[in-house]
């Protein structure tokens, strides 16, 4: 048998040997085309599994991540139903939380809380009520669905969940833009950052950031649209939705200088009249959506903005010391909070005795942060005439703003947590695609990287889900 067997084999590479040239040329190019189209297919496989993953951990951290996450979920709650209730915008510093928010906390609802908000401290204070309102009266709609008030917040955050994946179509469409017909690379560098426990858990838990990342990610791709077809008549719209991120999240003011500059090139290339005004007009649009809150701020608070107010109110938990940050501090603090966003906020010691996990997640922020600032400077000039500058430019006026807020308002780190740069870190991560394809000509060991990093997130993932429940 084993003789037949080889005779087989023999006669078999004797018939492929022995084919017309043009026959096995055929052969050939069949079996290229065919590993040409499962090479085609791998990005688009990659980037259903980050999806399907992304939408499993956010469906399991709303189910069992208790109410109420310890980064002010509770009181952004309190935001959302009272716009529901009262039509307006609570007030900072004489807004009680309401009676639901504080017994969800307790794990009574529905019955009555035991506590005084009056005498509770900050906790007994919607002391969210000086962020901007637009998410809160977005949301509010959805909080009416239920009259029960823990359904209601398990409603928001499954509203969180569906922002998410309105992020993660938004960055489908800027990474077509950008990288045109190998955008499935970009999306799934993209998918990186929203696969992250950090981000997942901050998207699905309630705050304002939920709406604040897909707007960032739009306002984004419209300025791209308006610089690459030079589409004066797009900032008018550009300028309706910058006015929109600032109405929602006051770090969203890190894509301000994104507006003027694109628009500034506009300007200075063509120099005409049918450039200048929607330039100018969209500036004007952007004051116009802001303007109705400002003008409620200084009725109410005497000032544009109420951060003073809740700088006072919060002074004993975030600086009870009342210590204050040099410029001195400020490299290493943004070394070691901002260019390590991977893990939530409050899941800081979750890594603690791991060895393994703890360095392979400093690896994969090394590879985010510090690899996207060594590749801007491989591009050089490049990085001007790509418009890759359009996808890096929010980060560094993000990373610019937590300074000021830090040094200027002295919050004692406050401004520098992880957080505040989620909204621009997924364009971060497209840009880092974007440069390593105009770099090299060869993509495979950039596949590579995205899947291995994939692979090591839904496995951290896994390893974190036990203990969601003891948040």
């Amino acid at each position: 048998m084993e003789q037949l067997t080889e005779v087989q084999e023999s006669t078999s590479d004797a018939l492929v040997l022995t084919r017309p040239r043009h026959v096995r040329a055929t052969w050939i190019q069949d079996a290229h085309s065919s590993l040409s189209k499962m090479a085609a297919l791998a990005p688009a496989v990659l980037v259903g599994i980050q999806i399907v993953a992304v939408v499993t951990f956010g469906v399991f951290t709303i189910q069992r991540y208790p109410l109420w996450s310890v980064v002010d979920e509770g009181a952004h709650f309190d935001n959302v139903v009272y716009v529901a209730a009262h039509g307006s915008y609570p007030v900072l510093g004489k807004t009680l939380a309401t009676e639901q928010e504080l017994a969800i906390g307790q794990g009574i609802y529905p019955r009555h809380t035991t506590i005084n908000p009056r005498t509770y401290g900050l906790g007994g204070l919607s002391y969210e009520a000086f962020q901007p309102p637009l998410y809160y009266y977005v949301a509010a709609p959805i909080s009416l669905l239920s009259g029960n008030y823990h359904t209601k917040a398990i409603l928001l955050r499954c509203f969180g969940l569906l922002l998410l994946m309105a992020a993660i179509a938004l960055m489908a469409r800027l990474s077509r833009h950008v990288l045109k017909r190998r955008w499935l690379l970009g999306l799934s560098g993209g998918l990186l950052v929203f696969l992250m426990p950090g981000v997942i858990v901050r998207m699905v838990t309630i705050s304002d950031i939920n709406l604040a990342v897909p707007l960032a990610i739009l306002i984004v791709t419209e300025l791209w649209i308006a610089w690459e077809r030079q589409s004066a008549r797009r900032l008018l719209f550009c300028g309706l939705l910058v006015g929109c991120g600032v109405l929602t999240d006051l770090y969203l003011a890190d894509l301000i200088p994104l507006y003027v500059a694109v628009a500034g090139m506009m300007v200075w290339r063509r120099r005409t009249a049918d450039t200048i005004w929607p330039a100018v007009g969209g500036a004007v649009v952007a004051g116009i959506v802001v303007l109705p809150w400002v003008v409620f701020n200084e009725v109410k608070y005497h000032a544009v903005t109420a951060s003073a107010i809740a700088k006072r109110e919060q002074l004993a938990i975030v600086n009870p010391h009342h210590l204050r940050d040099t410029i001195g501090q400020v490299p290493g603090l943004t070394v070691t909070n901002l260019f390590q966003p991977l893990m939530a906020q409050e899941w800081g010691d979750r890594l603690v005795g791991h060895t393994f996990y703890a360095y392979v997640v400093t690896l994969f922020e090394v590879l985010l942060v510090p690899g996207a600032i060594v590749l801007a400077i491989a591009l050089g000039r490049r990085l001007l005439s790509s418009g890759l500058w359009i996808l890096i430019l929010p980060f560094v006026c993000n990373i610019l703003l937590c300074w000021y807020i830090d040094l200027a308002q002295q919050w004692e780190s406050g401004s520098m947590v992880p957080r505040y740069i989620y909204p621009t870190l997924p364009m971060v991560a497209l840009f880092s695609v974007a440069a390593v394809v105009t770099l090299f000509s060869t993509v495979r060991p950039l596949f590579v990287t995205l899947a291995a990093s994939s692979a090591f997130l839904i496995v951290l993932w896994v390893f974190l889900l036990p203990t969601i429940a003891a948040s």
